[in-house]
């Protein structure tokens, strides 16, 4: 504002020296009169006198002082000077103040930037160092959760482990009492046939034969199976035959056939429900032909032959068929088919071919219900099977000479084409077979 009004000023004493000019200029401005006549045209120096004389008088009326002006254009010119220095002066002192004042201002900033800077650095240091703190503790305390949850795992595991092998060590020790309970009733039972024979005068071999007859003529259709299940039910009733009689034969006979398993299960079934009694005669002979049906034992040494191998054959698929008739009559059902799985690969310790035409026959016939009802379970039992019981089965040194190679090649044939998922040949009972072949004879 200041210099504002150091221009105004300088501006109003220019307007002023301007007005003196501007004195001068009218007094010198009036104009020359000459009078010149048309009549004269010549002029002598009389005339010329005249007129200059007039020009002088004129001269003398403009009244022109040159000293006054040079005064005054001098004093005016120092004063404008003077206050162009002083205004000169004036703005370079505003002009150091300002840049005084800037460079302050820019201190100032930078000292406010260095300031803000600091602050950022030591906020971000605090805040990683929080950071830092709080995932260390957060890590320290997901690793010690970690660390809970293994030990309560492993815990879980060795109490399972130990519930398992209390479960399986009861199981076996049930299973046993059990087996004992059937082989005491089975000797009873020839022990009450024996004297029941030597005390009658009746020949009851007739009722032995007619069983065994049934038995071999049973095949895979439901008339078959439903008139060799009458006809052995009538026997049963008979008066004329001890019921403990027909029970042992029946059992002895259907544990030594060797026909259709599945149709042989399904009258065994269909009786036992008639005579209950019967099953755990029947359940006795299995284990007394096979000791790898029922209860699993692999500690009896026995000697084996060609027979021996196919009588095991036949014996353990009429089991796996009779364990998987799905029947709601049937008390020895798939339950006691998965039991004696997981049993036989738990509790097996000699793998050779007995073991393994054992475990072939019984997956054969068992294989398919059991998948339909344990589904994943099956499959991990399968996969034990594979990982350990084959692998076992591969390091016997008599692999190829002993016949066993043929029987790893089945089981793995088995397990490669899912054939468990696979309804088995004659396990669904054909409908009149026989009159429609004779039909088509006809």
């Amino acid at each position: 504002m200041r210099i504002v009004s150091e221009l105004n000023s300088l501006v109003s004493e220019i307007d002023y020296i301007e007005k003196n000019l501007n004195v001068f200029s009218k007094n010198g401005n009036k104009e020359f009169i000459i009078h010149v006549s048309e009549d004269e045209i010549d002029c002598d120096e009389e005339e010329e006198e005249e007129e200059y004389c007039e020009i002088c008088t004129a001269k003398k009326r403009f009244a022109y002082d040159e000293d006054s002006y040079l005064m005054i254009n001098d004093k005016s010119k120092t004063k404008i000077k003077e206050d162009i220095q002083i205004l000169e002066t004036e703005i370079l002192h505003e002009t150091e103040t300002f840049r005084s004042a800037m460079s302050r201002v820019e201190n100032y900033r930078e000292d406010r930037r260095q300031v803000e800077r600091r602050l950022d650095l030591q906020y971000k240091r605090e805040l990683a160092e929080s950071l830092d703190t709080y995932l260390t503790s957060v890590q320290q305390q997901r690793t010690h959760q970690e660390k809970e949850a293994d030990q309560r795992k492993a815990a879980k595991v060795k109490e399972k482990l130990e519930q398992e092998t209390w479960n399986n060590n009861n199981g076996d020790q049930a299973a046993e009492r059990s087996m004992t309970y059937m082989l005491k009733k089975l000797h009873e039972l020839e022990a009450v046939n024996q004297w029941l024979k030597s005390r009658s005068c009746k020949d009851f071999s007739s009722f032995e034969k007619r069983i065994a007859r049934i038995i071999r003529q049973i095949c895979g259709t439901e008339d078959n199976v439903v008139a060799s299940t009458n006809e052995i039910l009538r026997i049963f009733r008979d008066p004329s035959c001890p019921l403990s009689i027909s029970i042992s034969a029946f059992a002895k006979k259907m544990v030594s056939a060797c026909g259709n398993p599945f149709a042989c299960s399904y009258v065994i079934v269909y009786i036992t429900s008639q005579f209950p009694q019967a099953m755990d005669i029947l359940l006795a002979e299995f284990h007394k032909a096979c000791i790898y049906t029922t209860v699993p034992n692999h500690n009896i040494e026995l000697a084996w032959d060609l027979d021996a191998y196919k009588r095991l054959d036949s014996i353990m698929r009429l089991y796996g068929a009779l364990v998987q008739t799905d029947i709601r009559c049937n008390v020895h059902g798939i339950e006691h088919g998965w039991v004696w799985l997981a049993r036989f690969l738990n509790r097996t310790k000699a793998h050779n071919r007995a073991t393994a035409t054992a475990l072939n026959a019984f997956l054969q016939t068992a294989g398919f219900g059991l998948y339909q009802r344990y589904r994943s379970q099956f499959l991990k039992l399968l996969s034990v099977v594979r990982e350990q019981f084959l692998a076992k089965l591969k390091e016997e040194k008599d692999v190829s000479s002993s016949g066993l190679q043929i029987i790893i090649n089945d089981i793995t044939a088995y397990l490669d084409d899912r054939m468990y998922i696979k309804e088995p040949r004659g396990r669904t009972m054909l409908t009149n077979l026989l009159s429609r072949g004779t039909n088509k004879h006809q």
